[in-house]
């Protein structure tokens, strides 16, 4: 199998942001691209995997900044060689991306990352999934041995590496013999995302009215296509100059506006400071909602699928944001453009 493997050097340095949250580092610049952090790498990520999805790749990426895809399949939809999918790649991607060939995850990563020959044992710095200093401390002590390349790591026996350097070095040595797992491209989805702006000075009920606001015009999202949400990704830009992000689980399919607000709300305390902006995208779709079955006859039940319908066909014709909702912000501003809002109504 031939591997590519995507990379863009202004990213590639980031960690992708982690699941628990948190603040994140503030601004920095990175090979000339002002601006990025974690979640802004994140986001660059995400576009650049949904434009290799879009020639066809199924893709894998793990890191913020890379990708890895099989080109096999791929030949006879962009011209019949590797060399016209590479073409098809860039063409996708943008030419400042390196992209580069090789049998194995790791021999592609080297080949777009154009390491030396012999290329030293410092290159598993990025590959070994592991804290940054088992991985300094591992090089560290293979170079005092005087084993600098792969290939001379790779010479070692297997009873050798584990005995010096435990399951870390036999991670390390099955990487440099090309003993890589095969790849786990992620199932393609819509983009489901949304984000808006915050004045300045917004908390406490104007935050929630804010969330609000933006699970609303999430839910309405044409792409969404009536399916249910499994998870969520709250961010936030902070007025200091970072960023911030925590995902949600639901542990149910959901499409109702009133669960998304109430999982997601208590989070909205985690915010580390004042922000300027609020992003909510969807981390996975479920099958679409359906209406359940009923044993009473009339009622508040039956008028709400009623309604639900209604709303779905008026958007179907006349586009997502064809009905509205009033929603209240701060009726004491003396703004009045800052008393209300106009959000797209919910499906119910």
């Amino acid at each position: 199998m031939e591997i590519a493997c995507v990379i863009d050097k202004r990213l590639a340095s980031l960690s992708r942001p982690g699941r628990g949250g948190g603040p994140r580092p503030g601004r920095v610049d990175v090979s000339g691209m002002a601006g990025a952090d974690p979640v802004a790498a994140a986001e660059a990520t995400e576009a650049m995997v949904r434009a290799l999805e879009g020639i066809g790749a199924a893709v894998e990426s793990e890191q913020s900044g890379e990708a890895f895809f099989a080109i096999d399949g791929l030949r006879g939809l962009c011209g019949g060689t590797s060399a016209d999918v590479l073409a098809a790649a860039r063409r996708a991607v943008g030419e400042e991306k390196r992209i580069a060939t090789g049998r194995t995850r790791l021999a592609a990563f080297l080949a777009a990352e154009e390491w030396p020959r012999p290329v030293p044992v410092a290159a598993l710095r990025r590959r070994l999934d592991a804290s940054g200093r088992e991985v300094d401390e591992l090089i560290e002590a293979l170079e005092r041995l005087g084993i600098e390349t792969l290939r001379a790591f790779a010479r070692l026996s297997a009873d050798q590496v584990s005995d010096r350097f435990g399951p870390l070095g036999l991670r390390a040595l099955r990487l440099c013999r090309g003993e890589e797992e095969p790849l786990q491209p992620r199932v393609p989805h819509a983009e489901v995302a949304e984000e808006i702006e915050l004045p300045e000075g917004t908390a406490g009920r104007q935050l929630d009215r804010a969330l609000e606001l933006l699970v609303d015009r999430l839910l309405a999202v044409p792409q969404r296509k009536g399916r249910t949400l499994l998870g969520l990704r709250l961010g936030a830009m902070l007025a200091s100059g970072g960023s911030w992000n925590v995902e949600q689980g639901l542990g149910r399919p959901s499409a109702s506006s009133r669960v998304l607000r109430n999982v997601l709300a208590p989070r909205l305390e985690e915010l580390p400071g004042p922000a300027i902006a609020l992003r909510l995208r969807a981390v996975g779709l479920g099958p679409p909602a359906r209406d359940q079955l009923e044993l009473a006859v009339g009622g508040a039940e039956p008028r709400r699928r009623r309604l639900r319908a209604a709303v779905r066909e008026v958007r179907a014709v006349q586009g997502a944001e064809a009905l509205l909702k009033i929603l209240p912000v701060d009726d004491a501003s003396r703004v009045p453009e800052r008393w209300a809002l106009l959000t797209p109504y919910p499906e119910l």
